[in-house]
């Protein structure tokens, strides 16, 4: 009788088990408090080589993941040039999102992005790859972007922090080049900051894609270095904010 109680005790982390296995890789994820066949995916890209669960416990969405309803989904990518979409690490994270799908009857949608560092760079490079599946980015501490846009219909935020200075350079110029090319794009630097994953960058993250899953529209814009709230700002300067919060945050 006590081990038949102790095999009903353990029965639902057998059947729910909350990772995905597919050619040697782990695809870790948080199932929300409450979910429906509407709910939706957020894959979030750890740093270079981290396993999926750290990076599920590092950004700690849960909050706003149990808010609207939304899976966490998290790969364990290693070496293998994993940041470059098309060589393998692309096709293996659709299968993934599929599988997570079919397992939880939830209806095929886009997804939305996170990452920092080796992360930022798979969110920018699997986002020009798989454009049609992608919701809206977000980004921290990244070094490496598109050579070429030809997809800027998602949403972005970029932070980075001042101190973190090749990369601060190099997120500079991409967002100049996605804004040009029509992409709504939220620009935030963290003076004083380095390569760190802060609290600051995950505190305006969460705030952002709330406000763009309550649907939210844009109510201003802010420029970049001035951070004032003006009516006419250059296309490449120009941030969308969603909120009087956000703009609060946006300005600290």
């Amino acid at each position: 009788m006590k081990t038949f109680l102790s095999f009903l005790l353990f029965m639902p982390i057998l059947i729910f088990a909350e990772v995905i296995r597919l050619d040697g890789v782990d695809f870790h994820y948080r199932i929300p408090q409450k979910y429906d066949t509407r709910s939706k995916i957020m894959v979030l890209f750890g740093g270079r080589n981290w396993q999926g669960e750290r990076t599920l416990k590092t950004y700690n969405f849960n909050a706003l993941a149990d808010k609207h309803r939304i899976f966490l989904f998290s790969p364990s990518f290693k070496d293998r040039d994993y940041w470059e979409p098309q060589v393998w690490s692309g096709k293996l994270l659709q299968k993934a999102i599929r599988q997570l799908e079919k397992r939880y009857n939830l209806q095929s949608q886009k997804v939305y992005f996170y990452g920092y560092s080796a992360g930022g760079q798979c969110t920018a490079l699997f986002y020009q790859w798989m454009p049609q599946k992608v919701a809206a980015c977000g980004i921290h501490a990244c070094g490496v972007y598109p050579e070429k846009i030809k997809y800027s219909q998602a949403p972005f935020l970029i932070t980075c922090g001042t101190e973190d200075k090749e990369r601060f350079q190099i997120s500079r110029y991409f967002i100049y080049r996605y804004r040009e090319h029509g992409g709504l794009l939220l620009w935030k630097y963290l003076p004083n900051s380095g390569h760190e994953l802060s609290k600051n960058a995950l505190e305006l993250a969460k705030l952002w894609f709330d406000d763009l899953l309550s649907g939210k529209k844009v109510i201003a814009y802010g420029e970049d270095d001035t951070k004032q709230i003006k009516q006419r700002i250059d296309t490449e300067f120009r941030n969308p904010l969603y909120s009087e919060k956000m703009q609060e945050l946006w300005k600290k």
